[in-house]
């Protein structure tokens, strides 16, 4: 105890001489945004600690108040740059959650390739997002920065007094943030106007704070410093050769902004007593968050060049102990949380965070647990973000999850685009649009639309009905149609192009299965197919045949992407059977399976592939039967070439990564090759001759925000050689 005493007087005879020793004022840390430049502002803090200089206040703008911040709340500058450096900053930057943590739903819709933008159209309103990111990823990363922050909403009460500014949208004014939650308060600091949605925080709405004040001493001063040290990461302006883009006209303009108002604020400081610190960070950029390493390393250098001007602030590291021991320490909360308040939902039901409440009521906050649950919840494309926040009051804790709906929501309309040719005379084009109402009742009942205008013609309605918020079970009355050429072909030479045109009133009840990954239907279908002759013998047959039969499917799910998957495994069974005594003109029963799975070893990625199928009870009219040909589907020959009523299929298929697309445009660009092996029996011999055929191919491949891309050259087991060219699926 004595000990503890004498520890506590030390600590305060020391705090008191610096107050009084004039060599020992109170310091004001001024950090500016710049973005990914920003980034230098933790090498100025290394070195800061290094040189003994007590900082008494910390005030940022930006990725100024990101990293003044994260330092505020305790959070050292060596294990800021673990962060900075080691966080995969690409991934960050793309608000959606891994495709794994998609209802299955949601995973089989995202097959059909679209433009990654939504338009809200609710009320006969159109409505856009507000920014290119909502922000997700990076204030949930945020929020692991400060954790040990959690709960303290005062800002004078951090390890160092803090102050954050953001810019009101709505009038322009500057708001000064002094306390809050301690991530969303940074999030809305660095909110670039079109590149991350505004944050709406007390019915006001906040974006970047450097169009106000980059370089905040005015706002140091006003916390009572005796001088500045101020950081300025300079504006970074985009080069001629930059700017003949509408992106880059607009950051440019930004940039001019924030550059007057730091020339206003640079004037603000005093010659002689306050020390001005300027990384020279060249012409990186402000996105080049890759970068982080370099930027720091700058910021180094240029504080140990300011090091003279800086050496009458270091004190001893006696004195700069007992400063470090004196300040309040910020600890996580392990007491337990005893209520969990959701709030921010209009049209969601908020029986879906259930899970989460249960995974937190009773036991002190888990984070790693609730990351996860919010990333599954962000999943469902429901939400602009999700975020959280302790309120610690009368010695107990509640978990304040603030889940923002989309505002052009929940009505979206998205917009795909799909070409495929194969330059042999078979080539496939679609426009295709998209409307998805989702919370038409408190169960979550959708409504799904989806209309395809081209040479490939579809339109596609479907009304899903849980029977629980959980879409454990649910019931789907359907209506689609669709027309595509059918190609004929005899040894190799198309010799007819049939139009086919199917349609078809279906009713299914399903449910989801190993814990969301998998869905399995069964219903009944009125169906009808119609093959009339476009190109060939005028004595072809044409044929029009009554389905209507009954159907099953099952589809388990975990690829990490639709296009150029790196893992997970996708396994198919589909059953259909026309039933004469249900008015078919036919009586069959189609089987088929497929699986895929995906291995990645680096950059590289193999994708293995197995098909089959089997008619059994009839045979099928020839457009029901098995196709192989095309592209990955035994390449090197046609699209459907060949056609029987038993299939056995096979494929490998190699990816490598050549260059990384940066969001949202995509995941990557890749080199690949493929090998496969494809097998029909029981078929027309007049059409195609039953056996093993061979293909393989090398092509360039994208995944791409408008679906999968690719170029390449197909080469089949007969010596054919057959050109694709494709973009998304149409």
């Amino acid at each position: 105890m004595r000990r503890l005493l004498l520890l506590l007087l030390l600590c305060c005879m020391a705090l008191s001489a610096l107050a009084r020793d004039p060599s020992h004022p109170r310091i004001g840390l001024v950090l500016s945004g710049g973005g990914a430049r920003g980034a230098a502002h933790v090498g100025v803090l290394k070195v800061l600690e290094e040189l003994r200089i007590p900082i008494s206040v910390v005030v940022g703008t930006s990725m100024g108040a990101l990293v003044g911040g994260t330092y505020a709340s305790g959070v050292s500058p060596r294990e800021m740059e673990h962060s900075l450096t080691t966080v995969d900053w690409d991934k960050l930057f793309v608000d959606e959650s891994p495709r794994e943590d998609w209802p299955i739903r949601r995973r089989e819709q995202s097959l059909n390739p679209k433009l990654d933008f939504s338009i809200g159209v609710n009320d006969g309103k159109v409505s856009l997002p507000s920014g290119a990111l909502a922000g997700q990823k990076v204030e949930m990363f945020f929020s692991q920065l400060v954790k040990n922050a959690d709960g303290i909403r005062n800002f004078d009460e951090l390890p160092i007094p803090y102050r954050a500014v953001a810019t009101n949208l709505e009038d322009g004014s500057m708001r000064v943030f002094d306390s809050g939650p301690l991530p969303e308060v940074m999030r809305a600091s660095m909110s670039v106007p079109g590149v991350f949605a505004p944050v709406l925080f007390e019915d006001h709405i906040y974006v970047d704070g450097g169009l106000v004040r980059n370089l905040p001493i005015d706002v140091a001063r006003r916390m009572g410093v005796d001088l500045v040290i101020a950081v300025n990461l300079g504006g970074g302006y985009l080069p001629r050769d930059q700017l003949g883009s509408v992106v880059g006209v607009m950051a440019q303009m930004v940039t001019i902004l924030t550059e007057q108002n730091v020339q206003r604020s640079l004037k603000e400081l005093r010659p002689g007593e306050d020390v001005l610190i300027i990384p020279e960070l060249g012409n990186m950029s402000s996105s080049d968050f890759n970068g982080a390493a370099k930027a720091i390393r700058i910021g180094e250098a240029a504080a140990r060049k300011a090091a003279p001007r800086l050496a009458h602030l270091s004190v001893s590291p006696e004195d700069y102990a007992a400063w470090l021991a004196s300040r309040p320490r910020a600890v996580p909360d392990r007491a337990p949380i005893t209520k969990v308040d959701i709030r921010g939902l209009t049209y969601v039901n908020p029986k879906i965070f259930l899970p989460l409440v249960d995974h937190q009521v009773g036991r002190p906050l888990n984070r790693p647990v609730l990351d996860k649950d919010i990333q599954r919840l962000y999943g469902r494309g429901d939400f602009q973000n999700i975020n959280y926040n302790l309120d610690r009051q009368g010695g107990s804790n509640s978990l304040i999850v603030n889940a923002r709906e989309k505002p052009w929501g929940p009505g979206y309309l998205t917009f795909g685009l799909g070409v495929a040719s194969d330059f042999e005379g078979d080539n496939r084009f679609g426009l295709r649009g998209t409307y998805r109402r989702t919370w038409m009742n408190s169960l979550g009942a959708e409504w799904y639309t989806t209309t395809q205008i081209g040479n490939v013609a579809d339109f596609y309605t479907e009304f899903y009905q849980p029977f629980s918020v959980e879409r454990s079970t649910f019931i789907v009355p359907s209506l689609g149609a669709v027309s595509a050429p059918l190609n004929v072909f005899q040894d190799g030479n198309r010799v007819a192009v049939y139009q086919l045109t199917r349609s078809a009133l279906g009713l299914d009840l399903g449910g989801t299965l190993f814990d969301g990954n998998a869905e399995v239907r069964i219903g009944a279908v009125l169906a009808n197919a119609s093959a009339e002759l476009d190109t060939g013998d005028p004595s072809l047959p044409t044929r029009t045949t009554n389905e209507t039969g009954l159907r099953a499917s099952l589809v388990y799910d975990t690829l990490d992407s639709a296009y150029v998957p790196r893992r997970g495994n996708r396994l198919t069974l589909d059953l259909r059977s026309p039933q004469s005594a249900l008015g078919a003109d036919v009586n069959f029963n189609r089987a088929a399976g497929r699986w895929d799975g995906a291995f990645a070893f680096g950059a590289n990625t193999l994708v293995a592939s197995a098909e089959a199928g089997k008619a059994f009870g009839g045979d099928m009219p020839y457009y029901d039967q098995f196709a192989l040909g095309g592209f990955l589907h035994l390449s090197g020959y046609a699209n459907d070439e060949f056609r029987g009523n038993q299939v056995a299929f096979g494929s490998l298929t190699y990816y490598r990564l050549i260059s990384a697309l940066p969001p949202p445009l995509g995941r990557g660009i890749y080199f690949g090759a493929s090998l496969e092996v494809g097998e029909l029996e029981d078929t027309n011999p007049l059409v195609t001759k039953p056996g093993t055929r061979f293909g393989s191919s090398v092509f360039l491949g994208a995944d791409t925000w408008l679906g999968p891309a690719y170029f390449g050259l197909g080469l089949g087991g007969d010596g054919n050689t057959t050109g694709y060219l494709i973009l998304g699926r149409p």
